[in-house]
C-alpha cells in the first residue's frame, strides 16, 4: 500500500488440476495487475476494493491411460495440445479481518470480464470466489 487507502497489487490465480473439456482436460490461469482502495479502514476489519487489467490462459492437455491384460501392465499417456492467451479486466472485493498484529485472513469475491472467451467456455464472464491468508510487514 502506498497511503493507508490506496495501493497497488498483482495476483495470479489457477486451477490446481486439469478438469474436462470434451474428451481434452484443461487448466485456467489469471494474471493481473491491480489498482487497490481502502475505503474502510478499521481496528477489526478493512474492506477492500481491485481493480485492473491482465491475461487469462486456457491450456488443453489429452491423457490416455491403457491396461493390458488384468491391469498386469498399464501406461499413461500426457500430451500438451497448446494453449490460448486473451486479455482480461479483473474487478474484487473482500473483507480483511487480523488474526494478529501481522497475519490476517480476507474472503474475496472477483469478477473476470474476458472479451472472446466464449470461444471456449460459451461466455466472457468469469466469477470467483477466494480465501487468503497474509502477512503484513510493518504497520497496518
Amino acid at each position: 500500500m502506498f497511503t493507508q487507502r490506496f495501493g497497488a497489487g498483482a495476483e495470479v490465480n489457477f486451477q490446481p488440476v486439469h478438469q474436462g473439456y470434451g474428451p481434452l482436460e484443461s487448466r485456467q490461469t489469471f494474471f493481473d495487475f491491480n489498482g487497490i482502495y481502502q475505503p474502510l479502514v478499521r481496528k477489526r476489519a478493512i474492506v477492500q476494493l481491485q481493480g485492473g487489467i491482465g491475461s487469462s490462459t486456457t491450456s488443453f492437455i489429452f491423457q490416455q491411460n491403457s491396461c493390458v491384460g488384468a491391469a498386469v501392465v498399464c501406461n499413461n499417456y500426457s500430451s500438451s495440445l497448446g494453449s490460448t492467451t486473451h486479455f482480461q479486466f479483473h474487478v474484487g472485493a473482500g473483507l480483511q479481518i487480523p488474526i494478529t498484529e501481522h497475519f490476517f485472513v480476507r474472503p474475496q469475491f472477483d469478477f473476470h470480464f474476458v472479451p472472446n472467451f466464449t470461444e471456449q467456455f460459451g461466455r466472457s464472464t468469469v466469477p470467483a470466489f477466494t480465501v487468503w491468508v497474509g502477512y503484513h510487514f510493518g504497520e497496518r
